[in-house]
């Protein structure tokens, strides 16, 4: 029965000269205004890759986190841009105050940054909340002593409500440090 309806439909395409077509433009349109409103609202986001292991302390800070190297301390290891550096156990050293894997990899960066401003390059550390601060004075001393000197360090942004306590977002954000203080820990 519905190949007879079938064929009924097909020989009144026939005779009436039509034959289907399908009318693109309409979702060209839709699709072309999807990309733009993509493109527009995809560069106001940034979000620096965390790792399961770090848990990052919360903040009220204002300032958006900018394209840096980043160097993630866990409870474990030290890691610059995903590479593993140096371990927690090898930088509890109390006759280092430089970690010797971090220092290596930072001058290997600092190379391919090309010049060096005055004021030292950037670069963020992505440290767990629990973080002892030793461990955190000596990364950032480690920074400083390889001309890294704008310091940031990377929170969790918190966002105020209407008569609650602070609620925590999970897009990172940093505190910058500069200067000579950073290497002293004063945030």
């Amino acid at each position: 029965m519905s190949k007879i309806r079938h064929d009924q439909r097909r020989g009144a395409q026939k005779k009436h000269g039509k034959t289907a077509t399908l009318n693109l433009v309409s979702l060209m349109d839709i699709f072309t205004i999807l990309v733009f409103f993509l493109m527009v609202n995809s560069s106001e986001v940034e979000v620096l890759q965390t790792s399961s292991k770090i848990k990052l302390p919360d903040s009220t800070s204002e300032k958006r986190p900018e394209n840096r190297i980043i160097i993630s301390v866990s409870q474990d290891d030290l890691v610059v841009q995903g590479r593993p550096v140096a371990t927690v156990a090898q930088a509890s050293d109390p006759s280092v105050s430089v970690i010797p894997g971090l220092r290596e990899e930072l001058e290997y960066q600092a190379t391919r940054k090309g010049e060096i401003p005055e004021d030292g390059l950037e670069i963020t550390i992505m440290g767990d909340h629990e973080l002892p601060y030793w461990l955190l004075k000596k990364v950032m001393l480690t920074c400083q002593q390889t001309d890294f000197a704008k310091i940031s360090l990377a929170v969790n942004r918190l966002a105020e409500t209407e008569g609650d306590l602070p609620a925590a977002q999970s897009l990172p954000e940093t505190a910058s440090l500069a200067g000579p203080r950073a290497a002293g820990g004063a945030i």
